[in-house]
């Protein structure tokens, strides 16, 4: 009983730790001709801890306090993404604001286009979006560029290329590995998740032991009774000379 209770008080305390577990962007992009479009998905909590949108301290962000806050958002977005074709910088705009539900909470939601020089047969992009307040951020990039390509950005890779020609499935599978290993191990809450999914497992395990073994300790309860009321002490059937 007492491991069960501290296995549920494991449990609740995911919910305390979800205050503090990585967060994630949101960035779909799809490149035709010179022209790149796409919308990017900003978690309003993120967006709060550098702009503060609850301007009446209410303890809750409302539409139009974002609403109200939309230049200093996208300012804020622009400066922290950058596209390039064949490295030239592609000129790059917030089109429209909206509000989008994730799992996690509320998103602001961008719609971006960005005009390039020319038709890129390399396309370049550099993410910087909150690295320098919370390290464990990531941008979960799905790129659209003769082909279908994904990356998982982070202060350690800020920058993505790939051709038109280039999938690079392989790379990417043994990226997504490796970040997402690394994105469990940081967040707290994931730990705990996994541990509230494998307490049961086992508390359920040991409870079968017990019950499979029963027979055996009621076995060997009858012989001490018995051997009590004969008097005298008997051969246990498993004892060898």
């Amino acid at each position: 009983m007492t491991r069960i209770l501290a296995a549920l008080g494991l449990c609740l305390i995911v919910s305390a730790a979800d205050a503090h577990k990585p967060s994630d962007s949101y960035l779909r992009l799809s490149v035709e001709g010179a022209t790149v479009e796409g919308r990017w998905d900003l978690a309003l909590r993120d967006l709060h801890e550098r702009l503060n949108l609850d301007t009446d301290g209410d303890g809750a962000i409302t539409w139009g306090e974002v609403r109200g806050s939309r230049q200093a958002i996208s300012d804020l977005a622009l400066a922290s993404l950058t596209l390039t074709a064949d490295g030239t910088p592609c000129v790059l705009r917030n089109e429209d604001l909206a509000i989008r539900d994730h799992s996690d909470g509320p998103y602001a939601s961008l719609a971006l286009t960005a005009e390039c020089a020319s038709p890129p047969v390399e396309l370049g992009l550099r993410y910087s979006f909150l690295f320098d307040l919370d390290p464990t951020h990531r941008g979960l990039l799905y790129l659209r560029f003769g082909g279908t390509h994904s990356a998982i950005l982070s202060p350690a890779r800020p920058d993505f290329a790939v051709s038109a020609e280039h999938a690079g499935g392989g790379a990417l599978f043994l990226r997504y590995l490796r970040e997402g290993t690394w994105h469990i191990w940081a967040g707290l809450d994931h730990l705990l998740f996994l541990l509230c999914l494998l307490l049961p497992a086992v508390l359920q395990r040991q409870r079968l032991g017990q019950i499979i073994n029963r027979p055996l300790l009621l076995r060997d309860m009858d012989f001490q009774r018995l051997e009590a009321v004969i008097g005298h002490p008997r051969i246990h059937p498993n004892h060898r000379h």
